[in-house]
Formats: structure tokens, sequence, C-alpha cells
């Protein structure tokens, strides 16, 4: 007789989200109902939803990735907040960032393009109702960049009204030595050309550069030398290097990067005036255009876009060409790029 065994367990006791967690030490400021299902809690720093259990929340308020979170949210600082600072108690100031905020919303809502700015006429006459406003409304832009002789340069470009008119003009190409190479130099550069025309730091409402420390950094900065003179003053980094960081965060989510392709490509073809007449053969032969290999930039963002574009257009050209290279053995480096222009989740990317 087969005997029966019975295991008896008693059932887990199902726990609903508790409003009274909203108020506990460890738990407030970032614990919240997890929308549509009170089984579960939403961590607001880490973005995750959370099992309803005590001892679960406990055990994820003491991980470190949670406390580094929560850190992050902390010292950002709220919208709201940061325009009632922006604004303070000056009238003649109100109508100046509400001036810049209704430019703004105007080319985000309609998805305008920077050339149109400076032909936007209709708004100027809702944000200037007076002279003063369009007086106050200076913008700068500041970027650093290095010549073909070698010498590093700082363009200064000035926004402006003139009239009905927004207008921007260079204010000064400085040469940066090395005595200029600190946030202070580069500020008594900029101060210099502000100066050679007349222009007061307290009336830069705006300030735009790329995202390095050294620009636009909370400590010392350029940017908090002019926020000295003006502590309303409305900065914004780089939207292309932004969104290029935003890219690469997307990108390394991906299983295959495509990269190195790009780069191996590239650079076979670089200096190469042999390999370059072969492409242009197999390009002849096969009746496509002659293009020309781009190569990838890790300053230039958002050229990598191009790149991209450019590969798939030659993909078939360059796959017939990679093959005979690999057949002949040219090089590990060939023999690599073949596998991976072979590869059709690589080209599906």
């Amino acid at each position: 007789m087969k005997a029966l065994v019975l295991s008896l367990t008693p059932a887990s006791r199902v726990q609903h989200f508790s409003k009274k967690w909203l108020s506990d030490p460890k738990l407030q400021g970032w614990i919240q109902v997890a929308e549509h299902d009170n089984m579960y809690a939403k961590c607001s720093a880490c973005v995750v939803n959370l099992k309803t259990k005590c001892s679960d929340l406990i055990k994820h308020a003491n991980s470190n990735k949670h406390k580094n979170a929560v850190k992050k949210l902390k010292s950002s600082k709220q919208v709201d907040l940061m325009l009632k600072h922006n604004l303070g108690k000056d009238e003649e100031h109100i109508d100046v960032v509400c001036a810049n905020l209704r430019s703004a919303l105007l080319i985000a809502e309609h998805n305008l393009s920077f050339n149109v700015i400076d032909h936007i006429t209709k708004i100027n006459k809702v944000n200037f109702k007076d002279s003063k406003v369009a007086e106050s409304l200076q913008l700068v832009l500041v970027d650093e960049a290095t010549d073909a002789s070698n010498k590093k340069l700082l363009c200064i470009l000035i926004k402006f009204i003139h009239g009905n008119e927004i207008k921007t003009q260079v204010l000064g190409l400085k040469e940066v030595d090395c005595d200029h190479g600190t946030a202070k130099g580069l500020y008594a550069l900029l101060k210099q050309s502000l100066t050679e025309f007349n222009i007061e730091a307290k009336n830069v409402v705006g300030y735009c550069a790329y995202n390095a420390s050294v620009m636009m950094g909370s400590k010392e900065s350029v940017k908090q030398y002019l926020l000295n003179s003006n502590p309303h003053l409305i900065s914004n980094g780089c939207i292309c290097h932004t969104i290029h960081l935003v890219a690469i965060s997307a990108a390394a989510c991906l299983l295959e990067r495509f990269e190195n392709l790009l780069q191996n490509i590239s650079t076979y073809f670089s200096r190469s005036p042999k390999r370059q007449s072969v492409l242009e053969t197999f390009q002849e032969y096969m009746m496509n255009d002659k293009l020309k290999i781009l190569k990838p930039s890790a300053t230039r963002w958002l050229a990598l876009s191009k790149c991209v574009d450019r590969i798939l257009e030659m993909w078939d050209v360059l796959t017939e060409l990679f093959r005979l290279a690999d057949f002949e053995r040219e090089s590990e480096v060939a023999k690599i790029i073949y596998n991976e222009l072979c590869n059709p989740i690589k080209k599906s990317l």
C-alpha cells in the first residue's frame, strides 16, 4: 500500500499598501502606492515597484543603490522652485523671464527650426512691450575649439533684440593661452569681450555653453562667475551634447554595439589610397554611387547618425569588398569587419 503524505503549509497573508508608511521615517519621502495596484509599493527615487512586505521595503531602503538614488533626488531642484528663485520680486526682471519662456514654449510646441528663430516677429509684439525688456534680453553663447594650427580659441556669440528682430553676432574670438585655461581665465576673456562692446554682465540673462565642468560646473566655472554678476541668469548646456549622451545611454542597452564597426571600417580605408581605389572599383562594378567613408567623431555630437546612414547605403558594396579581402586573408581586421557585415542583427540595429 502506498503511503499518502500531505504537506500543510500556512497560507501567506496578503499585504496591501499601508498609508502609515507615508509617514514612516524610514520610508517617507520616496515610497508611493503603485499605479493601478495597491499590492505593490513604488520607489520614486529608484523608479521601481516593490512588494508590499515591510521587511522587503526596509531591505530596499538600506541598499546602497537606493541611498545613492535618494541622494540624487534630494540634490535635484524642482522646476517650480527654480522659477520662483529666478523670478524674484523685480517686475522688470519678471517680464524678461516671461519673454524668454514664451519664446521657448513657442519653439518647443511647434517644433521650429533654430534657423527660423531669428525671423519670429509676432511673438516679439507680445514679449517686448517696452524698450527696457528689449535692452535686458541678451544671450551669450560660448564654445571652445582648437584650430588647424593647434591653437585653442574661445568663440563668443551674443544673441540680442534689435528693434523687432532677434540677431546673433560674433562678439569675439579669443586665443586661450596657458594662463586662461581655467574657469577664471575664460571668464576674464568673456568679460573682456563684453567690455569692448560696453555690455554689462548684469544685462546678460542667458548663457549657453558645452557641458564641461569648466563652463557649466556647480562650483568653479564660467557659469558661476556670471551668476555672481546676475543671480537670475538662465543657463543651458549644449543641447546636441545632451542628446548625444542620451543616445549613448540608450545604445548601451543594445546587445550589439555598432560603433566599433564604424571605427574599423573608417580606419581600414584611411590613409590608404590603394584600398580607396579598390572601393571605387567595386562601386563602379556594382553600379553604385561613389561615396566616401565618413569617420565617426567623439566630439562631433550627432554626427554618428550620418556615419550609420552612409554605411547602410554602402552595405552591399562593403560586404563584397570585405568578402574578397577575407578570402585573400589580407588582414585580421578585414575578417572581423566581414563577419560583422554578415551578421543580420548588426544591420538591423
